[in-house]
């Protein structure tokens, strides 16, 4: 029963959030911050950081060519 209570309480929350105009305005400006932080890091080939996590981005084509090129060495 308590763990109901919880999750209603929670459900609450976030639909009251959700209404809260300034905080959608933030969340879309956090994802655009974020995804235009990716496109960057990838048209300038350089590495993403998360945390402490380096991440290095390739397309479809870019990923195949290197794999192909290690099966034809």
């Amino acid at each position: 029963m308590q763990l109901r209570y919880f999750n209603l309480t929670e459900e609450r929350r976030v639909k009251d959030l959700m209404e809260n105009e300034a905080f959608c305005t933030g969340v879309a400006v956090g994802i655009n911050i974020h995804q235009q932080k990716v496109i960057t890091a990838h048209e300038r080939k350089e590495p993403l950081k998360i945390g402490d996590e380096i991440y290095f981005l390739q397309t479809g084509r870019e990923r195949l060519e290197e794999v192909l090129d290690r099966i034809c060495e």
